[in-house]
């Protein structure tokens, strides 16, 4: 009789078992595959950024507008992208509206300091959106590689990030100006929800 309940109940733990791992299933968000790959028909101003290889660095030159752009080849719903950066610090994500055929921004990216050994934060993941676009672009405005100088007076081209009339305590009146670095990144992923 005893071995009886103890192999019953070992049966309904397993079946039990089996169902969960079945229903846990059915409820988590299914993605599509990545639409973001070249393999789609997805284009991006740097080849390195969707070629599916996390090897290679999609790199933008050192200047003041530093936009990394990936269009598609129809339009299409996004629920998730992942960015695998490089040294990104912050950064704008937009998508182009095409009702308006304005950039549309949907997060503001500011890095936490405190990231480990890395000076950048190695992957972002922005999931539960709803949008439908062509287009999207990730504008750099800072990489931690970028440098800021101090300078009494600016000069055209100049990115002045504030101006500041102390310095360790005494009046002295300058700019905080950045002189940009290359951007870098990655590899850039993006999903829609999985057709059923």
């Amino acid at each position: 009789m005893r071995r009886a309940i103890i192999s019953i109940c070992c049966l309904l733990f397993i079946v039990l078992h089996l169902n969960a791992c079945k229903v846990t299933k059915m409820l988590s968000t299914q993605y599509s595959e990545n639409i973001a790959s070249a393999a789609y028909g997805t284009e991006a101003n740097h080849p390195g950024m969707n070629d599916g290889n996390l090897e290679t660095l999609a790199t933008l030159p050192a200047q003041n507008e530093r936009n990394f752009i990936i269009r598609f080849s129809d339009t299409h719903p996004v629920r998730k992208i992942v960015i695998h950066n490089g040294n990104l610090f912050r950064f704008e994500m937009h998508y182009l509206d095409e009702e308006t055929d304005k950039w549309e921004t949907f997060h503001t990216v500011i890095q936490r300091r405190n990231v480990g050994d890395d000076m950048a934060q190695a992957e972002y993941v922005f999931d539960r959106l709803n949008f439908r676009t062509k287009m999207i672009r990730i504008a750099v405005t800072r990489t931690v590689d970028d440098i800021i100088v101090n300078k009494i007076t600016t000069e055209p081209g100049d990115k002045v990030i504030n101006r500041r009339t102390t310095l360790a305590g005494r009046y002295y009146p300058h700019f905080r100006v950045m002189q940009p670095s290359p951007a870098r990144i990655r590899e850039i992923e993006i999903y829609h929800l999985a057709e059923k």
